[in-house]
């Protein structure tokens, strides 16, 4: 089952009657904080300002929503990129539930991934993969950036292989630079895109798509 999220909300109500469902009280979480830009993060002392379990800024967002489905801190566990090997990586990956991709830039975690020799292990893991924005981006194999702040121009990318019939535009706003782009794509590519807002969660169980609040499919527009 693969999750994606628009943002780190899915603790409120649009979403909590159906992720309670699928989150258990007795999961572990394993997080993959590998979307991060070089200029935010340089070395261990700042992934532990970031991400340390006493007062670490994201990882308080990130841990946060999980409280209400009775996760407990002692059950997230994160990968520190600064200071873990590979095989701690793999271990902590292979001793968890649900796998969950941050936020940031989906092509420098995907780098990251390979770099730590990750991948083929994610790709065959049995449990719940869950991302927001980056995180959701790059459990598309086949997915694109759309002209932004931190990307110039319309980019294609190679995620993993979980979801091949279609793309994700988070963020979602109406706009000619976002609307040409998820129209390139599907006309490039000749697969559907869905859109993301705040509130919003795409569940891909299997061949099930299923959307809670508001993400939508994308219509051409006329």
């Amino acid at each position: 089952m693969n999750i994606l999220l628009d943002k780190l909300d899915f603790n409120e109500e649009w979403a909590y009657e159906t992720l309670k469902n699928i989150i258990k009280p007795t999961y572990k979480i394993c997080v993959v904080p590998f979307a991060f830009h070089e200029e935010w993060m340089k070395n261990k002392e700042e992934w532990e300002k970031f991400y340390n379990k006493t007062n670490g800024s994201e990882y308080v967002k990130i841990a946060n929503p999980f409280y209400i489905y009775g996760i407990e801190d002692k059950d997230i566990i994160l990968i520190n990129y600064f200071t873990d090997s590979s095989e701690d990586a793999k271990a902590k990956i292979n001793a968890s539930d649900i796998i969950f991709f941050t936020g940031g830039f989906p092509d420098k975690a995907m780098t990251r991934l390979e770099e730590f020799d990750l991948i083929d292990d994610i790709e065959k893991y049995d449990g719940i993969k869950m991302g927001w924005s980056a995180g959701a981006m790059m459990q598309c194999f086949d997915y694109f950036i759309s002209p932004d702040e931190d990307y110039p121009e319309f980019v294609y990318k190679k995620g993993l292989r979980f979801i091949k019939d279609f793309a994700v535009q988070v963020h979602y706003k109406s706009v000619d630079t976002i609307n040409n782009s998820i129209e390139k794509y599907m006309r490039e590519k000749n697969k559907m895109v869905y859109t993301t807002e705040p509130q919003s969660a795409i569940i891909v169980d299997g061949s099930q798509i299923i959307l809670l609040g508001n993400a939508k499919k994308y219509h051409v527009l006329t």
